[in-house]
């Protein structure tokens, strides 16, 4: 790291610091979770403390959560989540001002079975030697069933039972609006339904966001990244991994630590946040990582994964884990370019809301 770009993280981290109340290592002093832990219950964090500038609570005002059939909105001033309940409680729909930022089913060009299935966001379980591709149905595509809570305006969904490393489990998903910091908490909980076996396995977000013009980073943790094929490359610059999209006609993936947060900016300038719990290399589920990245040839969308921690769940036992989203319009002037300071610097200004 060059000397000008520490002192501008430095300067930049220590002014949200007063500002916000946020460590100055530009972490939050929000309690961030740890990495689950083996036992009856295990639950990981990845919400932010605090409000850091900006109008925060009247932009993402007012909150509302209802359902159409079987698709859930999650209504939050100029954000919108919707659920379809009925495909695995896949979230569909995630925007800004009515600009999605998730793929359809269309983009997908895959017509293996099951076809045109990635899209959207979904949750699996990790690592994924643990079941045969497709995923299973009962947490990927299959109908859930779902609830409102209208006091606090959050929506509950729960899947049916599938089989994970021959052990029965279930997947709950709940989605609460966070408005004083702009974000929506999506928390999947992982539910061994044995009365015998314990099942080890970390949670896994998986979310299709178009890829042309499109522009992906993430702050590096331990050690350097892996892909495959070793062509599919990052740039590493001032401690930050950058993957600029670039049309591909077969898989390529990267898999590499992290420090709790993926940012994803659009063509038309929106920036999607994923805060998480960070978790170490020792944590990772077998042949899987904090982040990974993964383009291919079946259409024209990147998919962002965080990981949590592999964790082993005692009969009877579950494994929460949050993951907190954020959509916001890119300040005006900011440079949308791999490298680019002012984007860093908005990005992790945006975290520590």
């Amino acid at each position: 790291m060059s000397f000008n770009a520490m002192t501008y993280k430095f300067l930049t981290s220590l002014a949200l610091a007063l500002f916000c109340g946020c460590s100055a290592d530009g972490g939050s002093t929000g309690a961030l979770g740890a990495g689950g832990s083996a036992g009856n219950s295990a639950q990981a964090t990845g919400g932010a403390g605090g409000g850091a500038g900006g109008n925060v609570t009247s932009d993402y005002q007012p909150v509302s959560a209802a359902n159409n059939g079987d698709n859930y909105t999650l209504q939050m001033g100029r954000i919108k989540m919707v659920i379809n309940a009925a495909v695995g409680a896949r979230i569909t729909e995630f925007s800004f001002d009515g600009s999605n930022v998730l793929t359809g089913p269309d983009v997908d060009t895959n017509t293996a079975e099951p076809p045109h299935n990635n899209y959207g966001s979904t949750y699996w379980t990790s690592p994924q030697s643990a079941w045969p591709w497709p995923p299973p149905a009962a947490i990927d595509r299959q109908p859930y069933a779902g609830s409102i809570d209208a006091a606090s305006n959050s929506i509950q969904l729960v899947s049916g039972t599938a089989t994970i490393s021959n052990v029965p489990v279930t997947v709950t998903k709940k989605f609460a609006p966070v408005p004083e910091s702009g974000a929506i908490d999506v928390t999947y909980t992982l539910t061994n339904n044995s009365t015998s076996a314990s099942v080890t396995a970390a949670p896994w977000q998986i979310s299709r966001v178009a890829g042309t013009g499109s522009l992906t980073f993430f702050e590096k943790g331990v050690g350097t990244y892996t892909s495959s094929p070793t062509t599919f490359t990052l740039t590493d610059q001032d401690g930050i991994y950058w993957y600029s999209f670039v049309a591909e006609t077969t898989d390529y993936k990267a898999k590499s630590d992290g420090a709790g947060w993926i940012a994803h900016v659009t063509s038309d300038n929106l920036l999607l946040l994923f805060q998480y719990p960070d978790i170490q290399p020792s944590e990772f589920a077998a042949s899987e990582a904090e982040v990974e990245i993964y383009t291919g040839g079946h259409g024209n969308y990147v998919e962002i994964e965080p990981q949590g921690a592999s964790t082993a769940i005692a009969p009877g036992g579950t494994l929460q884990w949050t993951v907190r989203w954020k959509l916001r319009q890119v300040a005006s002037g900011t440079a949308i370019s791999a490298g680019s300071v002012d984007l860093e610097a908005f990005a992790l200004q945006q975290r520590n809301q």
